[in-house]
């Protein structure tokens, strides 16, 4: 059976980078060095046949009927950063950050989209993983891609991401795939974050 490929694109419909395409904070803003960019591709929008093989794009999703009442909470990570690293609380995640080579910057390490796009991966793994245990699909050798973009509007400093991920799952059928995949993006707290937004609290210390 020929690999089954779904892809999630969540690009703000009215933001595209320009010439002077640059990334907040870093090397570039400093220097005055703006490296070239270019729009980034969007996925052509394919038929909806399920075809092994081929991309999809969810532009909506639906999102299941749920229960009232507030949300508990189950874990809460921490993390800090400062001097040019970020590290977790209990010291499990401690790396330095630089800006990469695109936005003018060293390399050489990490950056916040790499560790966003790592987060993301992993957490709709999980999620993919959740629905697909209940139904019994064996997922052992699905993988998930995911690409995060840092976008810029005109000359000041309007920025957003764009996130794209693309889900393989070998030997399982087309529209088993589909219903998985849709079912994992509606429950990832991730995806529900970026298609609902989340809630974010701001303090000074």
């Amino acid at each position: 059976m020929s690999e089954e490929i779904w892809r999630f694109t969540h690009l703000p419909g009215d933001r595209a980078p320009g010439p002077d395409y640059s990334g907040p904070g870093v090397e570039a803003e400093l220097t005055g060095r703006m490296p070239e960019g270019r729009p980034a591709e969007r996925p052509e929008r394919p038929d909806r046949r399920g075809r092994p093989g081929r991309f999809e794009r969810f532009e909506r999703f639906e999102q299941p009927e749920r229960g009232g009442g507030s949300y508990d909470d189950l874990y809460t990570a921490r993390a800090s950063s400062a001097l040019g690293k970020v590290a977790s609380d209990d010291g499990m995640l401690d790396v330095r950050i630089k800006a990469p080579g695109e936005l003018g910057g060293p390399g050489g390490a990490t950056n916040p989209e790499q560790l966003l796009a790592a987060a993301y991966a992993s957490c709709f793994h999980n999620s993919l993983t959740l629905v697909a245990g209940r139904q019994g699909v064996p997922t052992s050798d699905a993988t998930v891609d995911t690409s995060v973009t840092l976008r810029k509007r005109g000359t000041a400093d309007d920025y957003t991401i764009a996130t794209d991920l693309t889900v393989r799952l070998p030997g399982v059928e087309p529209e088993a795939a589909r219903r998985l995949v849709e079912q994992a993006h509606g429950e990832c707290p991730y995806s529900r974050a970026f298609m609902q937004g989340a809630e974010v609290h701001v303090h000074l210390a």
